[in-house]
């Protein structure tokens, strides 16, 4: 199951993330997150440059991945992909739920995290909306996670 967290910049999207994701792993589901960088004219910060597979990236490699004891990190050179690509081509383990912060305009279902009634009204016009939520609102929390497990419900997903 693919879940979209989307929003304008500073409204909680990364926050309501988080919290999804500790939700879900204490459900027992695997997780994978996607995000979207969506600063324009930025690229993302790559780790320190002093890491020998980021000497090796540096050097040219198209990726690099460092195994450690439980961690595995990769870095690819790719130019931008859409959403079905990233998942298609870049999630590498067997999970129950893919979240995603970003990508509004990718058709998978939608939370829409919002401040206000007109960053409310505009987000109102993208596809597979599911939820909307305001993060100063009360119990706000708490109905996401009915709301989540109500869609997990639909989806037929088990943990």
């Amino acid at each position: 199951m693919i879940i979209q967290i989307v929003g304008y910049k500073n409204s909680g999207k990364t926050t309501l993330m988080a919290h999804a994701v500790s939700f879900l792993k204490e459900k027992g589901f695997t997780v994978a997150t996607i995000k979207h960088h969506g600063h324009l004219g930025n690229d993302i910060t790559l780790q320190n440059d002093d890491v020998d597979h980021m000497k090796h990236f540096n050097a040219g490699a198209d990726q690099s991945i460092v195994q450690g004891e439980t961690f595995q990190q990769t870095v690819t050179r790719i130019s931008k992909q859409n959403l079905t690509d990233i998942i298609k081509e870049s999630v590498t383990i067997d999970c129950n739920i893919i979240l995603v912060e970003g990508f509004k305009e990718e058709p998978f279902k939608k939370v829409v995290v919002y401040r206000d009634d007109s960053d409310l009204e505009m987000l109102s016009k993208l596809t597979n909306v599911c939820f909307t939520i305001n993060l100063n609102e009360s119990n706000v929390y708490e109905k996401f996670e009915i709301a989540l497990l109500e869609l997990i419900k639909i989806e037929g997903l088990k943990n």
